[in-house]
């Protein structure tokens, strides 16, 4: 029996409108998926820059264990006279209290709450493996992408996006302000618990700041230091303000774009920092509680004030 020949089916190409068709499905897939994988991202990161803020907290609430109050915002031994003696902020003091202990025994003894020693051209902090330049994740927002670490010749030195709240409006008040005006960090003053009359759950004690680019004119984030934005912040102005924070003099390098808006001010008593973030609307805090809050921006600038304060049984509204 004979079989008629069938001849072999040949599959033609893609046409070119088809070939358009399909790169332009995956385009339009590609712009939809894009966003959502960013907005999974950058929850991620605001996640994780809150769940840092925590874990300082946990290390807070120990140091006031041991030493029965909070860390001082900063140390001067001749407080009169701003920058004569020793001086440093909180941030090395808390170093034992969040599993950092081996870098804190590299710094001066003894173990004291003020250190008795200044970080500037200290030896800590020209050793290549000295323990200011080490870079500590629990103390990075991962949404900042500003410098990590900060290089003078007086050293090394890295950044920071958590700083201490201190009372009043600026560095001068802060060296003056007593009794239930004071924030729960100051000038050689750490609170205790109980003296935060105004309750723990209603008193910031930490919040996010921004790091410099790492030009060599701008320290902000430089969380070892003792001027407002190196290890402290104030509530005079609102989260992520538009107006400028006041740094000191020399050290403005003006970002507004940046969310980084300054003006240089003068040696320390009218210099001023605000609370600020790249999360959209608002700022991580941490409050007394150890709870972590997010606070909007738009927060009415009496109750932002208020809630620096440890008694000064102020009237909090909704935050």
């Amino acid at each position: 029996m004979q079989h008629g020949h069938h001849p072999s089916r040949v599959r033609s190409a893609f046409t070119l409108i088809e070939l358009l068709v399909v790169i332009a499905i995956i385009a339009i897939l590609i712009a939809l998926l894009v966003p959502a994988v960013q907005k999974v991202r950058d929850a991620a990161a605001r996640m994780q820059c809150g769940n840092n803020l925590k874990q300082i907290g946990l290390g807070l609430h120990n140091y006031h264990g041991t030493w029965k109050r909070l860390p001082p915002g900063l140390s001067w031994t001749a407080p009169t006279s701003y920058y004569t003696g020793a001086r440093h902020s909180w941030f090395p003091l808390l170093l034992p209290f969040v599993d950092q202990e081996p870098l804190f025994n590299i710094l001066p003894q003894p173990q004291t709450q003020n250190l008795g020693w200044t970080p500037w051209f200290s030896t800590q902090a020209n050793d290549p493996a000295g323990p200011t330049r080490v870079v500590l994740s629990l103390f990075l927002c991962p949404t900042d992408d500003g410098a990590f670490t900060q290089t003078q010749p007086w050293g090394v030195f890295t950044m920071g996006n958590y700083h201490a709240f201190f009372g009043g409006a600026n560095l001068g008040q802060a060296t003056t302000l007593s009794g239930g005006k004071r924030g729960a960090f100051g000038v050689n003053w750490g609170a205790r618990l109980g003296d935060i009359s105004d309750g723990s759950s209603n008193t910031l004690f930490m919040g996010e700041y921004l790091r410099s680019r790492g030009t060599s004119n701008d320290q902000r984030g430089l969380h070892w230091g003792d001027q407002p934005g190196y290890g402290h912040i104030y509530a005079a102005l609102n989260p992520n303000t538009t107006s400028p924070d006041t740094l000191y003099t020399g050290y403005c390098n003006n970002q507004p774009s940046l969310n980084l808006p300054c003006i240089s001010g003068d040696g320390g008593p009218n210099n001023t920092a605000a609370s600020r973030s790249k999360h959209f609307g608002g700022v991580h805090v941490l409050m007394g509680d150890g709870v972590v809050r997010f606070v909007n921006q738009s927060i009415n600038a009496a109750t932002w004030q208020a809630l620096v304060t440890i008694g000064s049984d102020e009237a909090i509204g909704d935050f």
